[in-house]
C-alpha cells in the first residue's frame, strides 16, 4: 500500500524522468542541471536516477544534487548494469502519469518538458510522444561523428535525426519517448534479456498492441556522439548485434531498411568469394564499390563545405565504418548464443 504522502504525490505528478546511467561524469551533470531548471513546475515532476554501478564520479555527482533536492530527485541501484533492467526498476518506482526515458549522454532545453506537455496536450491518444534528437560531437572526430549521424547516408530514414524543418505528426518509433505509464501494464516491461537496442523491440510490441508514436520538431534534445572512431565502430556493431537479436524476439522490430548493411556486408562478401571463379563478378564488386565511395564523397561534400577541405577523407571514412560495423555486427548476432535461445 502507498502512502498517503505518496498517494498524494501519484495523483500530482505529470512526468517521471528515467536516466539510467553507468559512468556518466563527463555528461549527467550537465543533464541534471538542465533537467532542474525547467519552466516547468518541479511540483509537476521527479527524476529518477537508476545507476548500472558506476566506477566513475557518477553517484557523488548525483548525490550532490540530490542533496539539494531531495524531493525531485530520487537514486536507484542497478546491479545487473545494463539498459532494460535500469528502466524497468525505474518504472516500478515511477508515480508520473508519463514516464519519460533520456540517456545520460543528453541535454536539454529549459522549455524540454513544456514542449513534451504541450504536445501531449495536443494528441492526448499518442501512446508515445517525442522530438528530435541533435547529435553533437567534440573535437575533430567528433564533428565528423556528428555530422554522420544526422545525415540521411549515415542514418537512413530515421526521421528524428535528419529533420531540418518544423514538423510533426504520426510515424513508426520516437526518441525519448515519453509513455503513457499503462502502456506498461499492456504491453509488459522492456525485456531483460537485451543488453540494448531494447526500445525498438517494446516499440514493436506497442504497435501490435495497436499504440501509436507522435514525433514533433518543437521538442529537441541534444544527443553527444561518440568522439573516436574506434568509439562509433564499437557503437554501430552493437546496434547491429542487438537489433538483429532484438528483432528475432520480437519479428518486425527491425525494418527491412535496417537490413541493408547486413544484406549490403552478405553481398559483398558472396562477390568476393565468386570473384574468384568469376572474374565477370569481381568488375560488378569493383564498381559496387566505386559507387559506394562516389555517394560517400558526395554526401561529405556539405561539411567540407562548413568546415574545410581536411574534412572530406575522415568523413568518408567514417561513413564507410559506420556502414562497415553496423554491418558486421548483424552478421555477428547469427552467432550468438542469444541470438538463438532468446523466446520468440
Amino acid at each position: 500500500m502507498l502512502k498517503s504522502t505518496e498517494l498524494m504525490k501519484q495523483e500530482k505528478l505529470f512526468f517521471t524522468i528515467l536516466v539510467v546511467t553507468k559512468n556518466e561524469e563527463a555528461y549527467i551533470g550537465r543533464l541534471l542541471e538542465t533537467l532542474i531548471n525547467q519552466d516547468f513546475s518541479k511540483d509537476l515532476y521527479e527524476i529518477i536516477i537508476v545507476d548500472g554501478c558506476s566506477s566513475d564520479a557518477t553517484i557523488d555527482i548525483v548525490n550532490n544534487y540530490l542533496e539539494k533536492y531531495p524531493s525531485l530527485i530520487k537514486i536507484l541501484n542497478n546491479p545487473k548494469q545494463t539498459l532494460p533492467p535500469g528502466w524497468n526498476k525505474g518504472i516500478k518506482e515511477a508515480l508520473g502519469q508519463y514516464i519519460l526515458r533520456i540517456d545520460g549522454h543528453t541535454e536539454v532545453k529549459e522549455n524540454f518538458l513544456q514542449s513534451y506537455y504541450q504536445a501531449i496536450k495536443k494528441e492526448p491518444n499518442a501512446t508515445c510522444v517525442g522530438g528530435i534528437v541533435v547529435s553533437k560531437g567534440n573535437g575533430f572526430q567528433g564533428e565528423v561523428n556528428e555530422y554522420v549521424f544526422s545525415h540521411p547516408f549515415g542514418v537512413g530514414r530515421s526521421m528524428f535525426r535528419i529533420l531540418q524543418n518544423a514538423w510533426e505528426g504520426y510515424t513508426t518509433t520516437v526518441p525519448y519517448a515519453a509513455y503513457k505509464k499503462e502502456v506498461f501494464e499492456e504491453v509488459g516491461l522492456f525485456n531483460e534479456s537485451l543488453k540494448r537496442n531494447e526500445d525498438i523491440e517494446f516499440h514493436q510490441r506497442v504497435k501490435k498492441m495497436g499504440g501509436s508514436f507522435f514525433l514533433t520538431t518543437s521538442i529537441q534534445s541534444t544527443y553527444y556522439v561518440r568522439d573516436s572512431i574506434l568509439g562509433l565502430i564499437k557503437k554501430s556493431m552493437g546496434d547491429g548485434t542487438w537489433s538483429m537479436i532484438a528483432n528475432r524476439v520480437t519479428p518486425g522490430s527491425l525494418s527491412l531498411f535496417k537490413l541493408i548493411p547486413l544484406i549490403a556486408f552478405l553481398m559483398a562478401n558472396l562477390m568476393i568469394i565468386l570473384s574468384f571463379f568469376y572474374s565477370n563478378i569481381f568488375y560488378v564488386l569493383l564498381g559496387c564499390i566505386g559507387l559506394y565511395f562516389l555517394m560517400a564523397f558526395i554526401c561529405s561534400l556539405r561539411l567540407v563545405k562548413n568546415k574545410g577541405l581536411r574534412f572530406l577523407v575522415p568523413c568518408i571514412f567514417t561513413f564507410f565504418c559506420l556502414h562497415f560495423s553496423r554491418g558486421l555486427g548483424s552478421f555477428i548476432a547469427f552467432f550468438k548464443k542469444e541470438f538463438w535461445k532468446l523466446d520468440t
